[in-house]
């Protein structure tokens, strides 16, 4: 099981939301790789996520190589995994026991549409389990991409796109209804992901033992602590 630590950032710091390192706060954060390409001989294209915190808000901001950058997905909700997007699966109050616990998907595609859930680990074979974030409080997520929106069509100048997104602790709670905090020694269990491309070059981080690309498998989702 892999661990990812995710640095605080003081409250008195904005974090940008950029694709830019180098000069900003994203300089403290480290570097998670989706680099498991369990079903496929060759490795997938890069990409790299960096995560921080404050005790407002769980920052991302991913870099992605892509060499044909899609997306038509332009609703809330809606099957973003579909198009060039990457993803966060995350329990954010793992059971004592060790057995999987309930899980939220952040999930945005290369112009920023994304859908956020919170489920159960069954719900895909149960058909219920499972809440839609509202959009009244999924107008307080941020989300900034590289990519122009509302869609992209592929292009041969096609390379990378990169995406960095603010997930307000208060809307995660309003989906949950968990009392959520972030400080130092809170552990989540989670996972990331690359979609919106054939299965040989599907990349996690943490390795999923499967035969088919399963990504709501939490019990394969790796360990994430805050700093």
């Amino acid at each position: 099981m892999r661990t990812y630590e995710v640095s605080r950032i003081d409250a008195d710091r904005a974090v940008p939301l950029t694709g830019a390192v180098d000069g900003t706060v994203w300089e403290r954060a480290n570097v998670a790789r989706l680099d498991e390409y369990a079903w496929g001989d060759e490795p997938g294209p890069e990409t790299t996520v960096r995560a921080l915190f404050d005790a407002e808000a769980l920052y991302l901001q991913f870099h992605v190589e892509d060499d044909e950058i899609t997306a038509d997905v332009t609703e809330l909700n809606g099957p973003t995994f579909e198009d060039s997007s990457v993803e966060l699966f995350a329990t954010p109050a793992p059971p004592e026991d060790g057995s999987p616990g309930r899980y939220f998907n952040f999930e945005a595609n290369c112009c920023g549409t994304f859908k956020l859930a919170w489920q159960e680990p069954n719900w895909r074979e149960r058909d219920i389990g499972r809440d839609l974030v509202a959009p009244t409080d999924a107008a307080a997520v941020e989300v900034e991409t590289s990519v122009p929106s509302p869609t992209k069509t592929a292009s041969p100048d096609d390379d990378s796109w990169w995406l960095a997104a603010r997930l307000p602790l208060a809307t995660l709670r309003l989906l949950t209804g968990l009392p959520l905090e972030l400080d130092s020694g809170t552990v989540w269990r989670g996972n990331f992901y690359r979609s919106g491309l054939p299965d040989a070059q599907k990349g996690t981080w943490n390795r999923i033992e499967l035969p088919e690309p399963t990504y709501h498998s939490p019990e394969f989702f790796g360990r994430i602590e805050f700093e």
